[in-house]
């Protein structure tokens, strides 16, 4: 319940190569002050994004009480790490959308309707 390695990998490879070449130039710190201000070095400042997901699992095993994922939302927890990488690199996330129980009661029909509302509202013309 991570990114997938195919995705974490190129992503690695990207942000590497990318130093110093209009992604990041380093952890934003300065040797006058090397405790504050990690994390600033992104070159990305004004870019946007947002995630889209795919679950099995209700929107429930993320909300309720004893449920799996102990009341931890996606952003917050699984793709906690994946929103701080992009932050790193000055990237703003805007927005996610995430599909839950998509195999057991999964409606194709509903869901498309509201992933296509949630462009609208983040991508106004």
């Amino acid at each position: 319940m991570q990114l997938p390695h195919g995705l974490k990998k190129y992503l690695d490879e990207v942000l590497n190569a990318g130093r110093n070449k209009g992604i990041w130039t380093g952890d934003g710190r300065s040797s006058a002050n090397p405790k504050i201000k990690y994390g600033t070095g992104g070159l990305l400042n004004g870019k946007r994004y947002i995630v889209t997901t795919t679950w099995n699992a209700p929107a429930t095993a993320f909300t309720l009480p004893d449920e799996f994922f102990n009341q931890t939302a996606v952003d917050d927890g699984i793709l906690y790490g994946f929103h701080r990488m992009n932050a790193f690199i000055g990237l703003e996330h805007i927005d996610s959308f995430h599909f839950h129980d998509i195999v057991k009661n999964g409606d194709f029909d509903r869901d498309i309707q509201s992933y296509r509302e949630f462009l609208k509202r983040n991508f106004k013309q």
